[in-house]
């Protein structure tokens, strides 16, 4: 369904997004954006109206024209990033929706699909072959596809989930974790399927709309209409949070663990540090509304665009805090302390060098629950908040892996 904004007048916590704000940067456009996807804290992409896509690859700093042979006629409403060279981009002329691909940094896009008289509404890329799309009803189905090629081909096989009366979707209202998969619709509902296929299940909202879905942990999301809506069953019930301030339909959320972001159709950015219970203003932008908002996949920068082409990034994140001295001369992974904790605690890392480093988190019986870093870190010191404040009380362990080192450790959960 086109942007609502043209047809409408105006458990388990890794670490906090904390002390964030946000600065504005130049994308040297000043029609709308539409779309933003963020694959690291260095590597995101955005599209908007006239066929345009830009893109960065220095954390916002330039922001290149990325639109090659795309269509300046089609309007672009939600671009999927899956490196510094290769995206995904969807459009709807009138006759129908078509996606295109990039391999090359946007130089050239290439048509992967088509459909006459669709809308696709959202792309979501789970591993580098495999990813699944979304867009609204087309002769009385919902128009769900899936690749196992990287997005190069798409197939419908398995996914015939018929439409309800006269229900639509809504441009960037899906989020994937893991092989779970939520989307949003202007019907009271929310579908929702845990294997990225059938069956897709109906989750009843308390708003009409769901214009925003996101998920922190496969149990605690949240999604906004008019106002924010939260679960903390997977979606299986959704209640009314706390209004957030400000007027104008929710139009992006974004988050971790228990601190989400929200936009409205309006100039400011929202924040909670509690799963919605209290909200506050975290920034309010020059000139524009916001369209989208989305933190990077694989780091904790934070991009919102809006609809005079403004791109406002988030600075002074405190995903990952490093403690100040000498660098270290080994790696090291410390107890988390307190342990046993209830419901914060605190990881030290240890590393002599640069390195990419990973910090996951297991569950009793070797399932992995969440990424806590993934991310190059220079040689240092660091501390990583955990606040389990919607994970039950149990066993759960942490695993490193930098450079060639690996180790893990045991942490308890009492409430």
């Amino acid at each position: 369904m086109k942007r609502l904004f043209t047809i409408v007048i105006a458990m388990f916590a890794l670490w906090q997004i904390s002390s964030a704000q946000f600065v504005e940067q130049t994308s040297g456009v000043t029609t709308a954006l539409q779309s933003v996807s963020a694959v690291t804290d260095q590597v995101a992409w955005t599209c908007g109206v006239g066929g345009k896509v830009l893109r960065t690859t220095n954390g916002g700093t330039n922001w290149l024209n990325a639109s090659g042979n795309l269509p300046t006629t089609t309007d672009m409403y939600n671009i999927f990033g899956l490196g510094a060279d290769t995206a995904l981009v969807t459009g709807s002329p009138a006759t129908g929706t078509m996606v295109w691909k990039t391999v090359n940094g946007g130089t050239n896009w290439t048509q992967v699909f088509a459909q006459t008289g669709g809308f696709m509404d959202a792309i979501w890329m789970m591993t580098s072959l495999t990813g699944f799309m979304y867009g609204d009803p087309v002769g009385g189905r919902w128009s769900l596809w899936k690749t196992s090629n990287g997005g190069n081909t798409w197939d419908s096989t398995g996914l015939n989930v018929p439409q309800v009366g006269s229900e639509a979707g809504w441009n960037n209202a899906m989020h994937v974790l893991n092989n779970n998969i939520w989307f949003g619709t202007n019907n009271s509902r929310i579908y929702y399927s845990a294997t990225g296929t059938l069956p897709f299940s109906v989750q009843p909202t308390p708003q009409v709309n769901s214009y925003a879905i996101w998920f922190s942990v496969p149990l605690f999301g949240l999604s906004g209409g008019a106002q924010a809506m939260s679960t903390s069953n997977n979606g299986v019930n959704w209640t009314n949070t706390a209004t957030a301030p400000g007027a104008g339909n929710i139009s992006g959320i974004t988050g971790t663990g228990i601190t989400f972001y929200l936009i409205r159709q309006a100039t400011s950015i929202y924040r909670t540090d509690n799963n919605g219970a209290n909200w506050t203003t975290q920034y309010t932008a020059p000139a524009g509304n916001y369209y989208h908002i989305q933190r990077a996949r694989l780091g904790n920068r934070i991009w919102a665009v809006r609809s005079n082409g403004g791109i406002s990034m988030s600075t002074g994140i405190v995903g990952v805090t490093p403690i100040t001295g000498t660098t270290p001369d080994r790696f090291e992974l410390s107890q988390n302390y307190p342990n046993p904790f209830n419901p914060s605690t605190t990881i030290r890392f240890a590393i002599p060098n640069n390195s990419l480093v990973t910090l996951k988190i297991y569950d009793a019986i070797g399932r992995e629950v969440e990424t806590l870093v993934n991310e190059f870190k220079t040689a240092g010191t660091y501390d990583v908040n955990f606040n389990a404040a919607n994970v039950t009380s149990g066993i759960y362990f942490y695993t490193i892996s930098a450079g060639d080192f690996k180790d893990t450790k045991k942490m308890i959960l009492v409430k």
